[in-house]
């Protein structure tokens, strides 16, 4: 009991140290896989579930006649070195982990594992997130880390104005976060089991609230522009102890940001569809290089069944395919990120996978 209390004491004043590296990318609470195929170039394009967290008038994009139904919903996004390491320790949990990234230095880290069933009309949405992410940078003695798992129901409605060319949107979410994150020492933590390790955890709720709009002039070959604003005025949590008794403290608040973007839609015949897109993504931190904030991605699709992505996020090539069968649906590709500290730059390619079951 004396060595476990020392050793959690050494893991929280490991808090207070200075970072020996740095996670250094824009984090979400989700992202769609399409999308990122797309270069994550959606704020304009998105319609249906994923408007939730992209731009919310994109719900007023969505057109088909009845509702859609997103009943089972299982997507994973991983980085190859972190595929490699679940698969060999056949473990998914982080304190299963932490000794593997300690032999892995200097590798980035990051796996995700979402489930979001939806339901979509025309204009309205209802949609539970839950989300498992980790995110993490050893250097062998140390681990800088990021992991939290989500719980987020989201209500969303928007409307059109002046003859559909102005559409507005809004979606209101409550935020359940369990995360651990800072600088830990690998002596101080990799000994502690799943329990001990739950005290290192900061566990809170918090209200979100995202709004966009969508200026959509009329015309297929002209621009429809899009501007979304995420969380409103910074998300804040209260403190928590529902599923984690031995947290300590609410999680820190995530920062409202702000995306702008553009489509159009050329239409090549009655089976063959395109979308091009350009965002410039998180324009508050605009201490950052511009090929951080830029994202381009195109789509061709056939008769709403097959989807083929390209495009580039923050200058790395991103791409994909998707079939939408009776059945399931099921979506794969792959997308890189910037990792790079301030101005550097330095490639994470990641890969993903979704499958899903709708009405």
């Amino acid at each position: 009991m004396a060595r476990r209390t020392i050793q959690l004491a050494f893991a929280l004043f490991g808090l207070l140290i200075d970072p020996v590296m740095a996670l250094d990318e824009f984090f979400d609470s989700y992202q769609s896989g399409s999308c990122l195929a797309q270069g994550n170039a959606c704020t304009a394009s998105v319609s249906g579930y994923a408007s939730h967290f992209y731009n919310p008038a994109g719900f007023t994009r969505f057109r088909r006649k009845n509702t859609e139904l997103h009943l089972v919903v299982g997507e994973a996004q991983t980085s190859g070195s972190t595929a490699g390491i679940v698969l060999e320790n056949k473990a998914i949990g982080l304190h299963h982990l932490l000794s593997p990234f300690q032999d892995n230095p200097d590798q980035y880290q990051f796996l995700s594992i979402s489930t979001l069933p939806a339901i979509t009309f025309r204009n309205f949405s209802f949609a539970i997130l839950g989300n498992t992410q980790v995110a993490a940078l050893s250097n062998g003695s140390a681990i800088d880390i990021d992991a939290r798992q989500d719980i987020i129901p989201s209500l969303g409605y928007s409307h059109a104005f002046a003859g559909n060319i102005l559409r507005l949107g809004i979606s209101v979410k409550g935020l359940y976060r369990n995360q651990m994150k800072g600088v830990f020492q690998h002596s101080a933590i990799n000994n502690l089991t799943e329990t001990e390790l739950g005290s290192l955890f900061r566990e809170g709720m918090g209200l979100r609230a995202d709004t966009g709009l969508l200026l959509v002039l009329p015309h297929r070959f002209l621009p429809t522009l899009g501007i979304s604003w995420m969380n409103m005025f910074d998300t804040h949590f209260q403190e928590t102890h529902y599923l984690n008794s031995q947290s300590s403290g609410a999680p820190e608040k995530i920062p409202q940001s702000f995306h702008v973007g553009f489509s159009i839609s050329p239409k090549f015949n009655r089976e063959w569809s395109s979308t091009l897109s350009i965002d410039y993504r998180n324009i508050e931190s605009y201490y950052f290089p511009w090929r951080k904030h830029l994202h381009i991605g195109l789509e061709l699709q056939r008769d709403n069944v097959l989807f083929f992505w390209a495009g580039l996020n923050q200058m790395y090539f991103t791409g994909g395919m998707g079939a939408r069968l009776k059945g399931g649906h099921l979506e794969l590709g792959t997308y890189a990120k910037d990792i790079g500290a301030g101005n550097s730059y330095q490639e994470d390619r990641r890969y993903f996978l979704r499958y899903t079951i709708s009405f």
